[in-house]
Formats: structure tokens, sequence, C-alpha cells
């Protein structure tokens, strides 16, 4: 499994954050998740999902971008991090109830604001759907559910997963230093300065034996396929959810996105309501690491306006 690479100190050329985060631990069933936190546990609570092949530090940007001040509690999905299980990978509805979990160990009784990214912004979606009490608001960062395959691709896929022709391990990726790492991520997202790709690549990443580092997320072909498998099911349970809420794209999505498909995305629209739906430009689907600073500031409008009682 190796071990967590070291934090990132001031004395090289990473991004150092302003505000510090601790860790507690929290059972899930058979998994022992992480879960970060920053913020005066009297603040008003602000839950953070991130999205795949990503784990929670990536919100420090967010976070110390925040103007106010937040009980910010981040957990590390299975698969993700530093969140022990004996099966890493997770299906959708196990994350599900793994939050609900989260919640009534950590906030029993207690609605709070509910903020995801990518995989995250539909957990957040369907959660506040299906868990209404429990949240205050929500907001998800350019999650617009899934596109579903056709049937015959869906048996298809299943078909060559039962006979092995999707292997059940990738590759994993090994890196020779934090430093090529971060020009990776530089590659993928050049958005993302060179301080905070170092950043990401020293804390969501581990040592392995051999020297070199590897990411903090389970190389798994297995996907976490969603339960809900049509837009019109999606949209079905978004129109449940009684909490105000807000989603927010990006300007460029990820390709295989429902943002990306004009015509889905127009569908979510309209099922939405235009007037729910805020816009960033110049930003990719990391919108968390592209523009940091407008993300808290959208989230900290939206939640200060739908709860005024946070603002004193």
């Amino acid at each position: 499994r190796g071990r967590p690479a070291m934090t990132a100190g001031a004395d090289d050329n990473a991004y150092v954050p302003l505000k510090h985060s601790r860790t507690v631990r929290c059972r899930a069933g058979e998994a022992d998740y992480s879960i970060r936190m920053w913020g005066p546990d009297t603040a008003p609570p602000l839950v953070l999902l991130h999205g795949t092949r990503d784990t929670s530090v990536s919100f420090q940007f967010v976070v110390d971008a925040f103007k106010r001040d937040w009980h910010v509690i981040a957990p590390d999905l299975r698969g993700h991090g530093l969140t022990r299980s004996p099966n890493r990978n997770a299906w959708f509805h196990e994350y599900l109830a793994d939050l609900d979990v989260i919640l009534e160990t950590l906030l029993p009784e207690v609605a709070v604001n509910l903020v995801g990214h990518s995989l995250g912004g539909n957990l957040a979606a369907v959660y506040a759907a299906l868990r209404p009490e429990r949240v205050c608001c929500m907001i998800s960062l350019d999650a617009f559910g899934v596109l579903a395959s056709s049937e015959a691709e869906y048996i298809q896929s299943m078909q060559a997963w039962l006979r092995g022709g999707v292997p059940h391990y990738a590759p994993q990726v090994r890196y020779e230093s934090f430093e090529h790492m971060a020009q990776t991520l530089r590659a993928i997202n050049p958005r993302l300065t060179s301080a905070k790709a170092l950043y990401l690549a020293r804390n969501i990443s581990r040592q392995l034996d051999d020297g070199t580092v590897t990411w903090q997320f389970e190389a798994r072909r297995r996907r976490s396929v969603p339960s809900i498998r049509t837009l019109q099911e999606w949209t079905e349970c978004w129109r449940r959810i009684r909490a105000p809420s807000l989603w927010v794209a990006a300007d460029e999505p990820l390709q295989t996105s429902v943002r990306a498909n004009p015509a889905a995305f127009d569908f979510v629209r309209q099922q939405i309501g235009h007037d729910r739906i805020a816009y960033l430009p110049d930003t990719g689907h990391n919108l968390h690491h592209d523009a940091p600073e407008r993300v808290a500031e959208v989230v900290e409008e939206f939640l200060l306006r739908a709860i005024p009682s946070a603002a004193t």
C-alpha cells in the first residue's frame, strides 16, 4: 500500500496553505474513513465531497479563499486518500450510505450545507433529495448527472467484465518524484499553477517502498457506476430537493460529461431551472483548482443568501 507522501513545506516552491486542517476517523460499515476538517466546530457546518481520482485535500485552495468561518468537513471517499476499506472501490449507492453514516456520527440531527465536485456533486444532489431533512443547502460543482450508455452497451460492458475482458486493476502509475507528478497535472490542466500542482502532487500521493510515488486512489478499472441510469431519473430525483440548491458549471467541462453534450445539458437546464445554474468563465472541470477564489465567492454568497443567520 505504501505510505502517505510528506506534506510540502515553506522551504520549497509548493503552495503553502493559509488555513491548517486536522483529521479525524469515522467508521462507516467496514470502511474506516479519514475526514479532514478546517475551522471552528462552532461555525456553520459545511460538508465538501470530492470527485473521483481526487481526495479531500484538493479543497484546500477553496477553503483558504473563504472569507467567513465554516466548520468544514471533507471525507476521503472509499478508494481515495487515507480512507481504509477492505474493498477500496465502491458503488454510487454505497457512497451515499457512507455519507449518511458520517453525518449521523459527526453531526447528528443537524442540517448541513452540502457542496460536492464531480462525483461528489452528484452525491450531494441525490443525498439532498433522499434525505431532505439533513440538508440545509446544496451546491453541485460541475456535476449534472451522468450520461447513460445504451442498454446494449451496458450489457456488453458487463459481459466483458465477467469474462475478464476488462481487468480488475489498471497498471499502477509510478513517478520518480513529486515534481514529475506536478508536471503531469499541469500537462492535463494548464490553468493549474506550478505551486498548486506541486502541492497537490505532494498531498494526493503515497510513497512506495522503492522510493517512487503514486496517487492516493485505487487504480481499479471497475467504475463507480451510478444507481441512476438516465437523465430523466436524475432530474426526477433532483425535483425532490427541498433545500436551496445551486449547480455551478465549468466553462470547459469534461468531454464525456452532460455539460459537454448540448442536447443533454439543455434538457437538464430546463428541468433544474436556468436561475439555479451559475457559470464560471475560464475554468475547466476542476474549477476548484482553476478559480478557487471565485468558487469560494459563489459558494459563500449563495449560502449567506439562503441562511442569513450564518452572516452574523
